[in-house]
């Protein structure tokens, strides 16, 4: 009996460790391609690539923050995305001495090798480290696979699929945040200084990594802290500490968040694909809806769907988390990540946060991939829970290995990019020898456009070459072309504008989700023929050029030849320069100034202010006038009297209206500068009278040619940035109108400097971060220096 018994046992582990080896050796076969050294596919992907090379220039140069003049004509970069996880990328570079595209490639990589193991760390700490070694790693299989098996709605930020899309970034901050936890937890069983060093420098590196990923993580340790509150209770002092030296290390992350986030667009998604149906699989759906297309039935063929492709394990997961929800919240081993999963999957559903927070928008598909690790974690321990309560009907081992198995097969036959329209990973093999040499031909007709061109994109949503936003990002890189793309997480408010514009002609471009939609009020405002509305705005914002291939381009060009003349073509694309409008008069720029900053020194805050001056714009577009309205805000008003002078005009925008508001214009008018007053909710709603006393004021200003109207500043405002020797001010389309106070300085082009002490400060305090996890993680595990271990 007892050589049977150690016989089986023998075998068993045998079994084990060969499945082991198989997992493994599929794993590596199947990203074997990130070490092709080639461009990768995707959708942010190739944005990210783009940012990890931006990120090598300004690190050399000895800052992690600057200014960048690759999106949107120029932006503030990684002031709000951090930028941690591109100096993993430039260490990459910098170690093997390669290029940045295969540095990121490797990077991929090993995210998903650092998620998987952060994975199982956490499911062994929490659930099955008392088990021998071959149940836990039978169990840290499952797990695994149950999460990179996911094959739900493409970029959901969820797994495999959104890994390689472009949420690779936040599957590494994910990655970081278990491992904190885990620490944290193990200085609650066995209470060590050193932990408490790993945990404060790995929580400081989720905020330098991913900001979304770090509202997630807090929320995840208010949920520790309160399963384990009579524990730490009476921690209190070593918690409040641990949390301050925190708040310390990620001052300069939380500075620029909150003194700059008026900047950003502020993206929000609120769509997601439906949850439950994305975890049985949406290519089970889509065969289902294909096959009742001709005549099946779509319930039958989806149920017989999902038992041919194996994803009927994730139906009977679902099922067993249901009835066994009660148990596994009164189990104080798994309370912590039950209530993670289900405050999550609420998340993924409801959108309240992405509205009551200002600034913070949830993207909900980010709230579903967290939700989706933790219910990764769980399932082995809901398996082992449900066998012990069927034992007579269910052995543990021969279950868990059949479970495995099939996971181990859904793994193989995955395709990740089936699902995401592209026939390779890698970018160059996923295009066509014509698309290629098209591709390169693009890039020569970029590159005889005049220095300092900025290039606007037509914006096709699909995947395919010439399709994706981010198709566009590395041509006009390679170019060395300013663009007006980008990732829109780090944009102006610009690119908000430009979606706005771009409901005259350009309606079937592809526009990001942003919570700033004032489309109804112009199109409300538009004559009965478009006089070129969005040539322009994008005149007025320093664009010069349009690039585009589609039907609907060229018929905008047909509609507008008058306006575009056509520069450069290359089979289906054309580069056409946007012509300003004959008919147009042409005047000085105009002020605009709210009542409250008047009167009361409040803000003309730059969301309102760039609201009523696009709506201004439509008037004076109707009128047949051209102008830039810039902005007057409480810092301006005690250089009041260098900026009228660079004026036409002041408008003054009240709420009501009062007198002493006119006879401040009227000692305005004496000083020679006309002015004008318009009540705020007349702008829309009194479109006739608005229109008349804005073409009063308009006949009373002097017209000037267009080349005097043009002004130097096209970058994206930006409030940090320093402009000697004059005045910068916020325009209509989001950008620079600059000032020189010196009259012999008037044509020069002034390059944007950004003060490199706060970029030194940021890297300074990110290095610090990182080398106290090394310390922490690495060092105290060596006798030497692990003094808490060393002999007395």
């Amino acid at each position: 009996m007892f050589l049977k018994l150690t016989s089986r046992i023998f075998w068993t582990k045998v079994s084990v460790f060969l499945i082991t080896s198989i997992v493994v050796s599929v794993f590596i076969s199947k990203f074997f391609y990130l070490f092709s050294g080639e461009s990768l596919s995707g959708w942010d992907t190739p944005g990210h690539v783009v940012l990890a090379k931006e990120f090598a220039k300004i690190f050399e140069s000895g800052v992690a923050i600057g200014w960048s003049d690759v999106w949107f004509g120029g932006f503030p970069v990684f002031y709000f995305y951090p930028p941690f996880y591109y100096f993993l990328v430039y260490g990459i570079h910098s170690i093997f001495l390669i290029p940045i595209e295969f540095a990121f490639s490797i990077s991929v990589f090993v995210t998903i090798c650092f998620l998987g193991y952060s994975i199982y760390q956490f499911g062994n700490h929490f659930f099955w480290n008392r088990y021998p070694i071959v149940l836990r790693l039978l169990l840290g299989m499952i797990s695994i696979l149950f999460y990179f098996n996911y094959a739900g709605e493409g970029l959901q930020g969820t797994s495999i699929v959104g890994i390689i899309e472009g949420t690779v970034i936040s599957s590494f901050t994910h990655a970081l945040f278990f491992l904190a936890i885990i620490i944290i937890d193990r200085y609650r069983i066995d209470p060590k200084g050193k932990r408490l060093i790993s945990f404060v420098s790995i929580s400081a590196l989720v905020f330098y990594s991913h900001l979304l990923s770090s509202i997630f993580y807090l929320l995840l340790l208010f949920v520790y802290f309160t399963v384990y509150r009579n524990y730490w209770i009476q921690q209190k002092r070593i918690l409040v500490i641990s949390f301050f030296s925190i708040f310390i290390l990620i001052l300069p992350v939380l500075y620029n968040f909150f003194r700059y986030s008026e900047y950003t667009s502020s993206v929000f998604y609120g769509y997601s694909y439906p949850p439950i149906l994305s975890i049985l699989s949406r290519d089970v759906y889509d065969k289902a809806f294909k096959a009742s297309q001709a005549g099946e039935n779509l319930t039958l063929a989806f149920v017989i769907e999902l038992l041919r492709s194996g994803r009927w394990l994730y139906l009977f997961i679902l099922i067993a988390l249901t009835f066994q929800l009660r148990k596994l919240q009164n189990n104080l081993r798994s309370r912590f990540v039950t209530t993670v999963l289900l405050i999550f999957f609420w998340m993924s559903l409801d959108y309240s946060f992405g509205y009551i927070i200002p600034n913070i928008k949830i993207h909900n598909y980010r709230a579903f991939d967290t939700f989706f690790i933790a219910f990764s974690i769980l399932t082995p321990f809901l398996i082992v829970l449900i066998i012990r309560i069927q034992k007579q009907i269910l052995p543990l081992v021969p279950t868990l290995f059949f479970i495995l198995l099939t996971q181990v097969y859904l793994f193989i036959v995955f395709d990740p990019f089936r699902y995401q329209e592209y026939k390779s990973p890698l970018w160059r093999e996923a295009r066509s020898k014509e698309e290629l040499q098209l591709y390169d031909h693009l890039i020569s007709g970029l590159k005889t456009l005049p220095p300092n061109t900025i290039v606007q994109p037509e914006i096709i949503k699909t995947k395919s070459v010439f399709g994706s936003p981010h198709f566009w990002i590395p041509l006009f890189y390679e170019s060395g072309i300013k663009n007006n793309l980008g990732l829109t997480v780090e944009s102006s408010y610009y690119s908000t504008l430009v979606f706005n514009w771009q409901s005259f002609g350009f309606a079937h471009t592809f526009r990001w989700g942003t919570e700033i939609d004032w489309r109804d009020s112009l199109v409300y405002l538009k004559l009965k023929d478009d006089p070129g509305y969005y040539l322009d705005f994008l005149l007025r914002s320093g664009v010069q050029y349009l690039m585009g291939f589609s039907p609907d381009f060229n018929e905008y060009i047909y509609m507008q030849r008058n306006r575009l003349s056509v520069f450069w073509e290359e089979g289906p694309f054309k580069i056409v320069k946007v012509l300003p409008n004959q008919n147009t008069k042409y005047i000085k720029p105009i002020g605009l100034l709210h009542a409250d900053t008047l009167n009361q020194n409040k803000e003309f805050g730059y969301q309102s202010f760039l609201k009523s001056s696009n709506l201004l714009q439509m008037y004076f577009s109707n009128l047949g006038y051209q102008t830039k309205l810039v902005r007057i805000n409480r810092e301006n008003m005690s250089a009041l009297d260098l900026i009228l002078p660079n004026l036409s005009a002041l408008i003054v925008i009240s709420k009501d209206n009062q007198l002493g508001e006119q006879s401040w214009l009227q000692g305005l008018e004496k000083k020679g500068i006309p002015g004008l007053l318009l009540i705020d909710s007349q702008i829309t709603n009194s479109i006739n009278q608005t229109e008349r006393n804005l073409e009063l004021l308009l006949k009373m200003l002097p017209i000037t040619k267009y080349e005097q109207y043009k002004t130097l500043g096209i970058h994206s405002y930006f409030s940090a940035k320093n402009f000697e020797n004059g005045i910068t001010l916020l325009d209509d389309s989001s950008k620079e109108f600059q000032i020189s106070l010196r009259s012999e300085s008037q044509n020069v082009t002034y390059e944007t400097n950004m003060s490199p002490l706060a970029g030194k400060i940021y890297l300074g305090f990110m290095l610090f971060c990182f080398v106290l996890f090394l310390f922490g993680s690495v060092l105290t595990k060596i006798a030497y220096f692990s003094f808490s271990n060393a002999k007395k």
